[in-house]
């Protein structure tokens, strides 16, 4: 039988534990950024579709999900990423805030590349935002940030991954009649089979001696400061090395590296870009880098950094029956023993536990650390977490005078 209520392709539905580790996951990232002085923001569901696609590239607007305001008629958009929303906000907001201004976020995007992907269409992202400084000393605080942020997780074992969009850019840029084909390749690391791209008859002479000149230099691990290259260019890899100089120093134990051959997704960076990942996790779990340009396509300018961290991939570490505070469970068969109930539920509340009321009829099934049966004569009988009797008290004000 076909089922008419199914959910759409790449969504799916999560159980009351996989949202207990989304919340742990999530607060905990919350906390720690707001240690750092980091200020929550909510960003709108959905916005008009010039305002989330602004300076994006095809590509990429492509991934955001369409449709019509019934109201006017207006292109609307679910937001796939929470960046050009911040950046659309501290545009319009600016003087309302002080600058620099650091922001945090939790949010869920949806995108609409999931078979291309092959990864949710749905995605859970926690994120942080310094807006409104250019030094590097603003890099390295965002990136100590998300090292905080997954030692506070629990792993302590990480690898920082520096790189540059400016010199992909610049490589995609001159190599146009193969810029699709490439990029799939550097995605996967196959960099043999970029050199082989030589031979592509789609190149002319110029794209070839610019694949010999930069690229294969790049690929066989070689400087090319020495090349001509763009100013900025250069300025960025001299700044990522200096950031890995300066973290290194500072945490000689953080397997640092730097990879100007990695590919990022967005096209709003214009600098150093970084992800880090987890020994424990098959895939990169939080990235970011600088966006100094996205902001003034809204208006007024800023320099930007920041991190975005996906939780789904984090939730496979987590486990949900550790989470939260010890169950009570108060069971009573007896309507007149309700309010009794109440005040045996309100005394362990106030003491940090979770609280549960049940009755034989409809027993509590989930795990629990300690059961209260209420008896016709209102005394108290605990069991533990096997339900394996304790001990029995006459009333409830006994109960009240024990340690917990």
């Amino acid at each position: 039988m076909i089922n008419i209520f199914s959910l759409p392709l790449g969504i799916k539905e999560y159980t009351t534990k996989d949202v207990r580790k989304i919340d742990f996951i999530s607060s905990v990232v919350l906390e720690e950024s707001e240690l750092w002085g980091y200020k929550k923001i909510i960003t709108p569901i959905f916005e008009k579709i010039n305002s989330l696609t602004l300076g994006l590239k095809e590509e990429t607007i492509n991934k955001t999900i369409k449709f019509i305001d019934p109201m006017n008629g207006d292109v609307l958009g679910l937001k796939s990423d929470v960046t050009p929303q911040i950046a659309r906000y501290v545009s319009n907001n600016y003087k309302n805030e002080k600058i620099p201004l650091r922001l945090t976020y939790n949010e869920q995007v949806v995108r609409s590349d999931f078979k291309q992907s092959g990864s949710k269409r749905e995605i859970f992202q926690v994120g942080c935002e310094l807006i409104g400084s250019s030094s590097i000393d603003s890099d390295l605080e965002i990136i100590s940030l998300g090292t905080s942020i997954l030692k506070k997780l629990g792993f302590n074992n990480q690898v920082v991954t520096l790189n540059s969009s400016l010199l992909l850019n610049f490589i995609f840029e001159n190599l146009k009649p193969i810029k699709d084909d490439i990029k799939e390749l550097f995605h996967k690391k196959d960099y043999q089979s970029i050199q082989n791209f030589t031979k592509d008859k789609r190149l002319n002479k110029n794209e070839n001696v610019f694949i010999n000149k930069y690229l294969k230099p790049l690929i066989q691990n070689k400087s090319i400061l020495s090349k001509p290259l763009r100013t900025k260019i250069k300025e960025s890899i001299l700044r990522i090395n200096a950031i890995a100089k300066i973290l290194s120093k500072g945490n000689p134990k953080l397997d640092l590296r730097v990879d100007l051959l990695d590919v990022k997704n967005f096209d709003y960076y214009s600098g150093m870009t970084f992800d880090i990942a987890v020994p424990e996790i098959p895939e990169t779990v939080l990235s970011g880098g600088r966006y100094d340009e996205l902001i003034g396509k809204y208006g007024n300018s800023f320099p930007a950094v920041g991190l975005g961290i996906n939780i789904l991939p984090l939730m496979k570490t987590v486990n949900a029956d550790q989470l939260g505070s010890p169950v009570v469970i108060v069971e009573s068969n007896i309507i007149d023993n309700f309010s009794l109930s109440l005040e045996i539920k309100d005394f362990f509340t106030s003491q940090g536990f979770t609280s549960i009321l049940s009755n034989r009829a409809n027993s509590y099934r989930d795990k629990f650390d300690l059961k209260i049966k209420i008896s016709k004569n209102k005394s108290l009988t605990l069991y533990d977490n096997k339900n394996i009797k304790i001990t029995t008290f006459k009333t409830f004000s006994d109960l009240e005078n024990e340690d917990f």
